[in-house]
């Protein structure tokens, strides 16, 4: 088809997708002068991303004093009583959250057994129990799988291989509730009788009004909905900052509830006392959550976030690479680091043998394994891709350029990319290039091989630096040093620490790209349109600031789509290249 026959194709037919009447697709009020505060203060600028995450804690509160988020809690206890299992399921930013949430809670059962030995059995089971996938499969943690969230079909197919059974339960993390595939998966447990719940974060009204999808979900009576509806994103559209955020605190939250309470009549004082936990009651974890905002807004760590966004700023305006390096918060990172692609339209994580010289800005290692050892340690389970064939995109009624095309999804695709300890030159081939080491909680300075590493591989690269977040221990581990420092309480699977770096990754990466001028105001006008939502947010985007009708934008947009050359998708976003040509540069416009 030619340019104006797609765009006439979307207008006309793709009108569940067009979505400016979502809250979280619109601008918040809050955050609308991010781009001048942030040109003109980067410490303002800080101020300014973090005021919109003032809502979270109360948001999450009063999910906790509904029905079913305190079923939900029994849910869990039950699950762990009776050895059944929960699978996370989601998409994008919420679906690396699910398994960032998967992950947390394998690790704490494989350090929990460890650290009382008389439960070993148990908890190697209760690892197990724990299960997670999101829309796209594993490979979908480090690349955006281009259109699988716009498949009702896919989500349903994801739900059957996750093989839940009688007495499972499936907590499905519905993003913004925009995307079809977690709509599939909902759909999909609850026709299998398995104990659903959906966890939304737009109203509801507003969704069911607007979107048939929606309507189908929300129809469901034995569906139990959480609603997590937090406001606008700090960045119009970007439901990796705030969408994402609550569900982390909302769910992780009640997986550590369930743990207290399942453990509670199990344990002694001595065996608590070895685990070194503080057992919150529920609603603490919002309150403690509003301190780590407090403690983020203080004027030491405003400047070390500050400092942060100004180092990683002249690196890339040089043209440079960042290679963050740790351990223990390497899903975390990597998460944050994934999401910059389809956000600001850079390019995506690079396979190891693959030759180009198209690099990721900003890159991942482990310190202490090697590339098949680190993803075993990002998952701690097996690693899920989605082997699908032909036939069976057929069957679920994919578009003809995947089923002529399928994606390479499989599992054995996450271990081509490189992010162990082995050497690979391409994170130092420029000029500039930065190994910086992520110190959380003084995990490095314990780890005497995280240091090593550090050591030995920082001479490769023209410079190096650490940044320290949250309890930091007294004395330097390196001479170069950006100190966040928060007070966090150590629970059974550190969720306000993850909070913490979730909150302040998403916040750095966007201060970053803000100060590049890659947001306009608070708009992503360097959206990488992967699917149809973001192909409606592209064309919103010039509508309004181009000042012309939604169509004519959309049909400027493909026209800017069909006409850039081959290879060139990462040169600069269809958005601004397409306002450039409206006449409207945003680079002239601050």
């Amino acid at each position: 088809m030619t340019y104006k026959e797609k765009s006439k194709h979307f207008i006309e037919n793709e009108k569940q997708f067009q979505l400016g009447m979502i809250p979280t697709e619109q601008s918040n009020p809050v955050t609308k002068n991010l781009s001048a505060d942030i040109m003109k203060d980067t410490k303002l600028g800080v101020k300014t991303i973090l005021a919109a995450d003032l809502k979270i804690s109360e948001v999450v509160a009063a999910a906790m004093k509904t029905k079913e988020y305190k079923k939900l809690v029994k849910d869990l206890v039950r699950v762990m009583e009776e050895g059944k299992k929960f699978v996370l399921s989601s998409v994008g930013a919420s679906g690396r959250m699910a398994e960032t949430l998967g992950y947390m809670w394998r690790k704490f059962w494989s350090d929990f057994g460890k650290v009382l030995p008389k439960y070993h059995d148990e908890a190697n089971k209760l690892i197990k129990s724990g299960m997670d996938f999101m829309t796209g499969g594993d490979r979908a943690l480090v690349q955006s799988v281009e259109n699988y969230e716009d498949y009702i079909s896919f989500g349903r197919r994801q739900t059957v291989e996750a093989n839940l059974e009688k007495g499972d339960i499936l907590l499905v993390l519905a993003e913004c509730s925009l995307s079809s595939s977690t709509v599939g998966s909902a759909l999909q447990g609850d026709d299998m009788g398995i104990s659903t719940y959906y966890f939304y974060t737009n109203p509801r009204e507003i969704l069911t009004e607007h979107l048939e999808r929606a309507r189908l979900v929300f129809a469901r009576k034995n569906i139990n909905f959480i609603n997590l509806y937090v406001g606008n994103m700090a960045v119009a559209g970007s439901t990796r900052m705030q969408s994402a955020s609550v569900q982390l605190l909302a769910v992780g939250s009640a997986l550590e509830c369930a743990i207290d309470k399942f453990l509670s009549d199990k344990l002694t004082e001595d065996e608590f006392d070895a685990l070194g936990v503080e057992r919150l009651k529920m609603l603490q974890y919002p309150k403690e959550y509003s301190k780590v905002l407090k403690n983020l807004n203080k004027d030491k760590a405003v400047a070390g976030l500050a400092e942060m966004i100004d180092y990683e700023t002249r690196i890339y305006q040089a043209k440079g690479l960042v290679t963050y390096t740790t351990h223990e918060y390497l899903v975390d990172i990597m998460t944050d680091t994934t999401e910059r692609q389809p956000t600001f339209t850079l390019p995506p994580f690079k396979k190891f043998k693959d030759k180009t010289d198209r690099l990721s800005w900003a890159y991942i290692k482990d310190p202490l394994y090697n590339s098949t050892v680190a993803w075993q340690h990002v998952f701690r389970r097996p690693v899920k891709g989605l082997d699908w064939t032909k036939e069976d995109y057929l069957e679920m009624k994919a578009s003809q350029d995947i089923i002529d095309n399928p994606p390479l999804v499989g599992s054995e695709q996450v271990f081509e990319y490189n992010i162990g300890k082995e050497d690979d030159p391409s994170r130092y081939s420029r000029a500039t290039s930065s190994l910086l080491l992520v110190d959380i909680n003084g995990t490095s300075s314990t780890n005497p091989k995280v240091l090593e590493y550090f050591n030995k591989e920082k001479g490769k690269y023209s410079e190096s630096k650490v940044l320290r977040m949250g309890n930091i221990p007294k004395g330097k581990v390196a001479k170069d040093e950006i100190k966040v420092s928060v007070k966090l309480p150590h629970t059974y699977l550190d969720l306000l620490s993850h909070m913490m770096v979730k909150v302040g990754f998403n916040l750095i990466s966007t201060g970053t790209m803000a100060k590049m001028g890659r947001v306009w105001g608070n708009w992503m006008i360097q959206v990488f349109p992967t699917n149809k939502k973001l192909i409606d947010r592209s064309t919103r985007i010039i509508a309004n600031l181009a000042n012309i009708p939604y169509k004519q934008a959309n049909e400027e947009f493909f026209y800017t789509v069909e006409n850039r050359p081959k290879g060139e998708e990462y040169k600069e976003s269809y958005v601004v290249e397409t306002l450039k040509r409206l006449g409207f540069d945003p680079y002239k416009q601050r």
